[in-house]
């Protein structure tokens, strides 16, 4: 059942002429804004505030889709997880940025492929804009990291618990991206993420050259402190065995770089999506 849902809903993705959403939810902002119109918000503790913009959001909506499972044999519920994943999944806003970004480094424009990273992706920190490669590291290390927390943290998490499971990670990642929260406050995001992302990272070991992956996955394991965007870009980089490609610039090796980041990826996607078919099939998910 879970892996149908999650299959429609990539599907109607793919198929539908949506638009790509920002990152931020409009619709989580207004339910925070709400919130702060309330004069002691701001004096509440972290885990208060935490529990009335996640957790409470979270159980009622919860709730109310439990209460109509048995409705018309639980097809109104079904469409309703669709629906739900297609939002959540809708937010990713990459495709058609990483194509763009692609094009401009095949074409050799460096500046245009500077200004579409910066600007779409939120990876330029502190590059050069004629260094392609380090462009490129900044633009895998985000990709990797955005791809996760907008798609693999929300799945994972759905074939954990259902719907409470994706709406209680959507509603975390909106909540670090909204109260402008300072480093303890991202924590809950952080231990939201913190087995996916290591999950994710030993599935890269899978798809590529898992010698010299496993031991970087194993170095990371048992850190708590450890960044999500930080483990999965070195164990990447470990599967792959950072090879260096033959080309005649710059540009020509960040791009041959890019289509094998492109390559590991997608063997990465078809790994869970392998898996979770399985695990349906055998009874595991429902």
């Amino acid at each position: 059942m879970k892996f149908l849902v999650v299959f429609i809903a990539l599907l109607l993705k793919r198929q539908l002429p949506l638009p790509e959403g920002n990152r931020t939810s409009r619709s989580y902002t207004a339910w925070h804004q709400l919130w702060q119109k309330w004069s002691s918000f701001a004096r509440l503790p972290r885990l208060v505030k935490y529990t009335l913009l996640v957790v409470m959001p979270m159980l009622l909506l919860t709730y109310a889709v439990y209460s109509i499972q048995s409705v018309a044999w639980g097809l109104v519920a079904l469409v309703i997880e669709v629906a739900l994943l297609l939002y959540v999944l809708s937010h990713i806003g990459l495709e058609s940025h990483y194509r763009d970004y692609r094009h401009e480094l095949q074409q050799g424009d460096l500046d245009n492929a500077y200004q579409c990273a910066g600007r779409y992706l939120s990876c330029v920190n502190d590059v050069a804009k004629d260094d392609a490669k380090a462009l490129n590291e900044q633009v895998v290390r985000g990709f990797l990291h955005r791809w996760f927390k907008y798609f693999f943290l929300m799945v994972f998490w759905y074939m954990v618990a259902d719907v409470a499971g994706v709406l209680l990670a959507w509603f975390t990642v909106q909540y670090a991206n909204t109260s402008q929260c300072d480093e303890r406050a991202w924590r809950y995001l952080h231990w939201v993420e913190w087995i996916p992302v290591r999950l994710l990272g030993l599935t890269y070991g899978l798809a590529g050259h898992m010698g010299k992956a496993l031991p970087v996955w194993q170095s990371y394991v048992w850190q708590k402190d450890a960044h999500g965007a930080d483990i999965l870009y070195n164990v990447a980089c470990a599967s792959l065995d950072c090879p260096e490609t033959e080309a005649n610039s710059d540009t020509e090796f960040a791009l041959k770089q890019l289509d094998q980041w492109t390559q590991l990826h997608l063997r990465s996607i078809s790994i869970w999506l392998v898996m979770i078919a399985v695990a349906t099939l055998g009874g595991w998910l429902l």
